[in-house]
């Protein structure tokens, strides 16, 4: 049986340090976009989609921090992002709070007293949640937009609308930190991440993935080699490889792509992740 890149959960007081810098600037930065982008087009599913990419936005910051930070523990890891994707949808809420009980209301025409003023609410209500938490019980109260031309939305129906938002976010912060940077091979010899080989090799199609593991754990040296024959119309499987100069093992990921053309010859490619991260030592990739 092919062996796996298993991590050393490693992650140093100041990896953690910079990975939280990380995402708390992303945090307090990203949900004035949002908010910002929200109120210009009170769209409902444009809202989602905004509320989307705000977690998306704050997974990739903090995907940053690990990076630099060298953390190799996923646990940690997703304990940042939870922490940086609470701090965000808190603060979104400070903001959107000072800006609807704001005397100027939503407006991009403010002067520096204004500003000043929206600076010190913001502080004052990051600093008293209890006084946050009931303005929002009134905000819910009285709505605050229109789905098209229903009447305005309040109560329960509102509560679940910004559930739903806080779902979303939070959704898209822990995708984006899961399936990113932490899960991906470090040489612990060289204290660096492997890095992804810009070619990926095309090899024969995989039908069967106990066969593929035989042949590999037999050293079959022509199994990952890239077959230039192999064009787009085709069914094949990718090869992506992750190496480090001087280290003596490398990492793949092993990809199908299963290819439909149509009658007018667009290829449609479809993807299914085979096997993720195999240690591979003394084959030619």
């Amino acid at each position: 049986m092919a062996e796996k890149y298993i991590s050393s959960g490693i992650a140093s007081p100041s990896g953690v340090l910079k990975t939280v810098l990380f995402g708390v600037l992303a945090s307090l930065i990203l949900p004035i976009i949002y908010i910002i982008l929200v109120r210009l087009v009170p769209n409902i599913w444009f809202n989602g989609i905004c509320a989307l990419l705000l977690g998306m936005g704050l997974g990739f910051f903090i995907d940053q921090g690990i990076k630099i930070g060298k953390i190799r523990n996923f646990k940690i890891a997703i304990a940042i992002a939870v922490f940086c994707g609470l701090l965000a949808f808190y603060f979104q809420w400070i903001v959107f709070d000072a800006l609807m009980y704001s005397a100027n209301g939503f407006t991009f025409k403010l002067s520096g007293v204004d500003i000043k003023n929206l600076f010190k609410d913001a502080f004052f209500l990051f600093t008293h949640p209890v006084v946050l938490f009931d303005e929002i019980k009134y905000l819910n109260e009285v709505g605050t937009f229109r789905i098209e031309r229903s009447s305005t939305v309040s109560g329960v129906m509102l509560w679940f609308i910004w559930f739903g938002e806080f779902l979303v976010i939070m959704g898209g912060i822990l995708f984006a930190v899961g399936n990113g940077q932490v899960i991906k091979p470090f040489s612990e010899t060289y204290d660096k991440w492997m890095e992804q080989r810009k070619k990926v090799n095309r090899i024969n199609y995989i039908h069967s993935k106990d066969d593929f593991l035989i042949a590999l754990s037999n050293k079959n040296t022509d199994l990952l080699k890239h077959n230039p024959e192999l064009v787009d119309q085709q069914n094949f499987a990718e090869v992506v490889v992750f190496e480090l100069p001087g280290e003596q093992s490398k990492y793949i990921n092993i990809i199908n792509v299963d290819n439909a053309v149509d009658k007018k010859g667009k290829v449609t490619a479809k993807k299914k992740n085979l096997f993720t991260n195999l240690k591979i030592t003394n084959i030619e990739v």
